[in-house]
């Protein structure tokens, strides 16, 4: 027969009931939390790299490649066609001003130098010779000179008695006429003997002068021939290393052949590497900062090479400390050419989450949630770029590449 429950048992009833649906709930608030956690994207906050936004002044750059070279670098020519008879340095040495660094062989040059001589002493003997028969020539009229300079006289003397004489009627006139016919006749000869003279002095002269120019000519070929000789003793132009060398002894050189090249290694300048496309915000003598282990110098932009090849162009950058300590012979270092300086502006730090200047989406933390963000960019440097918009001082943005994610409006941080 039953009996009626008890309110302790009725109490307890409820209890066990409360306890069911409790548990109940409880279970299926364990299992859709389950669920959104394995469905909800979420990552490791270890695995992302994060920058805050704040307050620096940016220097706007076009980052480029750059290569440290010697400031002066100067090759060293043959100037004669011969071949490498001796070397005494090897590249990378150390060298001197004035020190050898490879002999050229000279037999040739000294062949034409003997040749030369011989030719200068030819001219000479030649000079001479033209004297000496000029000399007797005008010697031999002088003689004739005088000798008519005696007969002048006497038919002078012989004219003036017929003179008188005929004008007593001594003499006829027929015979006067014949002594002042002979009075002419010799003051021409003589007059043609001094002509003869000064034409023989003209000549030897002109002769003369051509042969001393002949012989000047040999003289200036020698001398070139000397100079040749002494050049074939490769030295150094000045202090530096031997950066390059043709050192097989015995191999052939050519007129105007490079056959070293000596670079100063006190002083350096930057050539630098950077694509076509910034060629229309280059100006001439733009600031540059070079950097290298976190430490930077500046420069100036001074040559820009007119050819580009694939879409590349070469730059020349030189240095306000050329003699700056960090900087080796082909150091590579990073370039920013600076086109503009903002004294105070949003920044953050650079990473793969920006493409480039304008409108981006990145993501910013906040309550360990990534939300998606609209930001526009604008001007960068080596290390930072602008933010213009869509950013606040101090937001936390993820700076990794996320390129994975960009379609998600939020994602958990782990």
């Amino acid at each position: 027969m039953d009996r009626p429950l008890s309110e302790q048992d009725i109490n307890q009833q409820k209890r066990n009931l409360w306890l069911k649906g409790t548990s109940l709930v409880l279970l299926v608030a364990v299992i859709f939390y389950a669920i959104n956690w394995f469905f909800t994207p979420s990552v490791n906050r270890e695995k992302l790299r994060t920058s805050k936004v704040s307050m620096q002044k940016l220097t706007a750059t076009i980052n480029a490649g750059g290569l440290v070279v010697p400031l002066v670098e100067e090759t060293l020519s043959s100037e004669i066609s011969s071949q490498v008879s001796q070397v005494f340095l090897g590249p990378g040495q150390q060298v001197k001003k004035g020190q050898p660094i490879l002999q050229l062989d000279t037999q040739k040059l000294n062949l034409a130098a003997d040749k030369t001589i011989e030719k200068i002493a030819l001219k000479n003997s030649q000079i001479k010779t033209k004297q000496l028969v000029t000399r007797r020539s005008i010697n031999d009229v002088k003689s004739r000179i005088e000798l008519l300079t005696v007969d002048l006289q006497s038919r002078k003397t012989k004219q003036q008695r017929l003179n008188q004489l005929t004008s007593v009627g001594a003499f006829s006139n027929q015979e006067l006429l014949e002594a002042d016919l002979n009075v002419k006749r010799t003051e021409i000869e003589i007059r043609q003997l001094n002509q003869s003279m000064s034409d023989l002095e003209s000549t030897n002269k002109a002769e003369t002068e051509t042969l001393s120019l002949e012989k000047s000519m040999l003289e200036k070929e020698l001398a070139e021939q000397h100079r040749l000789i002494s050049r074939a003793l490769i030295t150094a132009t000045r202090d530096g290393v031997v950066s390059w060398l043709k050192q097989d002894e015995g191999s052939s050189v050519a007129l105007g052949e490079p056959l070293a090249k000596i670079v100063d290694d006190s002083q350096f300048r930057i050539e630098a590497t950077l694509s076509d496309f910034y060629s229309s915000q280059l100006i001439p003598n733009m600031m540059a900062q070079i950097t290298y282990q976190d430490k930077t110098m500046m420069g100036r932009l001074t040559q820009q090479t007119p050819t580009i090849e694939n879409g590349i162009m070469k730059l020349s950058i030189t240095l306000d400390q050329p003699d700056n300590s960090l900087l080796k012979n082909n150091l590579r270092v990073d370039v920013g050419l600076i086109t503009k300086t903002v004294d105070q502006t949003l920044a953050l730090s650079k990473g793969p989450f920006i493409s480039g200047r304008g409108i981006q989406n990145v993501f910013v933390i906040r309550d360990q949630i990534a939300y998606r963000t609209e930001i526009e960019v604008g001007l960068s440097d080596a290390n930072i770029y602008q933010i213009i918009n869509g950013l606040n001082e101090n937001d936390e943005v993820i700076i990794s590449d996320m390129s994975d994610f960009i379609h998600l409006k939020e994602f958990a941080i782990n």
